[in-house]
């Protein structure tokens, strides 16, 4: 998307009229300062109405005695609940012990005490002693006496068990005499008495509690006026935080469209430079390779070996880039050969020669051609070929045979390895798409995922 596009999409996203709103609101706080004047005079009128201090203070005394007299009438009934459960309790042990006297000495004994047994006793041993009974009633006799002094013994046995039911029948003939003591129409008497006061004092000022209850009935409606007013004043307000969230979204949108063009935009220019540059890179492999190595061979072998004739063939132009390797210069120790000077690179001579400096220099020039030298470059080509630089004549021929060795395997070579570099050139090509490709993928998930992240927290700001 071009730029020049953007200020007509934002134009056609609308934003809020705050004025709509504030005018609204205007109207409605009139309202309501109406109403908080309405209310503060009903206010005042409800705080001229008030009953006197003395009728205040008397019902305030009566309330408190009725509320000390349900107090007393709570702790009655308690106290009187405590006593019923203790004489019931004690009810409970006194048919408890009876059972265990009927256990012991049977529940329709003929001896009730141990002096009826003592008695019997008694008539039995003068029956006995007279001497008037025969021996089968004599018998029947000392049984009975046997049974009667087991008797005795079980008798003996629950007399405490009798004397603690005594004692618990005393205990609750004063439990009974307490109950009766407390009586609860005494108390509910003085409640009714003071709870008539009450009421009267209530009949004397209801007059002012009527006019009152008006005044807050009055107030109640404005209450609920008011809080219709309220009601409208956040509904409105609501409405415009929705409107203007739905501003600020469709804002949010715009932005986020735009970013992914710009970057995608980014992107493709990005991929068009770096498919340029591999695109030139395809095009200097699909030169020959070793084309300088041999191309510097040749020129060598011109120099060295007068009989070479460099081979006529066309060579494309091929543009220096940084694609280019830059072969390496080794530093060469030759400390015996002398460098050819050649007069015209003096650039720097202000006099003219002199005839005796021209005869000196013509014998150091034909001294120095006896001697076998090289060129500078010529050393550093041979240097970087990895070719023995021949430091006489006599290794010139070395250095031929060498430097031909040399140029057959670059020629050898020279298809396989062009093959190569076009190959390894198309794979950068490929994957560099692939790697764009990817990448504009990428751009787009990560965008998708941040509108989503937005979205997400504009619904959790809502609600």
């Amino acid at each position: 998307m071009s730029s020049g596009q953007a200020p007509n999409r934002r134009g056609n996203i609308k934003r809020p009229d705050v004025g709509v709103r504030d005018k609204k609101l205007e109207v409605l706080n009139a309202q309501l300062k109406k109403i908080d004047t309405e209310v503060q005079a009903i206010r005042k009128q409800i705080d001229q109405n008030q009953v006197s201090s003395g009728a205040q203070d008397e019902r305030s005394k009566l309330q408190q005695q009725l509320r000390d007299i349900i107090k007393t009438q709570s702790d009655l009934k308690s106290r009187r609940q405590a006593i019923h459960d203790k004489i019931k309790e004690l009810d409970n042990a006194l048919k408890r012990k009876k059972g265990e006297i009927a256990a012991k000495v049977g529940s329709k004994a003929q001896y009730q005490s141990v002096d009826d047994i003592k008695a019997r006793l008694s008539e039995i041993d003068r029956d006995i002693s007279s001497g008037d009974l025969s021996l089968v009633q004599e018998k029947l006799l000392v049984k009975e006496m046997q049974a009667l002094n087991k008797l005795t013994r079980d008798f003996q046995a629950v007399e405490p068990v009798k004397k603690s039911m005594d004692k618990d029948r005393e205990t609750i003939n004063a439990l009974k005499q307490e109950l009766n003591e407390l009586n609860p129409r005494e108390v509910s008497a003085k409640f009714e008495a003071t709870q008539k006061k009450l009421n009267d004092l209530q009949g004397k000022n209801q007059v002012v509690y009527d006019k009152r209850q008006t005044l807050f009935n009055k107030r109640s409606a404005l209450y609920k006026k008011r809080d219709e007013v309220y009601a409208q004043i956040t509904q409105i307000r609501s409405d415009f935080d929705n409107e203007f969230q739905a501003f600020r979204s469709k804002l949010e949108k715009e932005r986020l469209k735009r970013e992914e063009e710009q970057k995608l935009s980014k992107l493709l220019e990005e991929k068009d430079n770096a498919m340029g540059k591999l695109q030139e890179k395809l095009t200097h492999a699909r030169q020959p390779a070793f084309t300088f190595e041999i191309e510097a061979i040749e020129n060598v072998l011109c120099v060295l070996d007068p009989t070479y004739v460099k081979p006529a063939k066309h060579v494309l132009d091929v543009p220096a880039t940084a694609s280019t390797p830059k072969a390496q210069i080794r530093k060469v120790e030759a400390d015996d050969l002398v460098p050819i000077v050649k007069e015209k690179e003096e650039f720097f001579s202000t006099t003219p020669k002199s005839k005796k400096n021209k005869k000196k220099n013509a014998s150091s020039a034909s001294a120095a051609s006896s001697k076998f030298s090289l060129e500078p470059t010529m050393i550093a080509t041979l240097a970087e070929l990895d070719v023995t630089v021949p430091l006489g004549k006599e290794d010139v021929p070395k250095t031929v045979e060498q430097l031909k060795a040399k140029h057959e395997e670059f020629l050898s070579k020279q298809d396989e390895q062009t093959e190569k570099n076009i190959a390894a050139a198309e794979e950068d090509l490929k994957k560099l798409e692939l790697e764009y490709a990817q990448k504009e993928e990428q751009v787009k998930k990560e965008l998708e995922e941040k509108r989503i992240k937005d979205q997400q927290e504009q619904e959790q700001d809502e609600n």
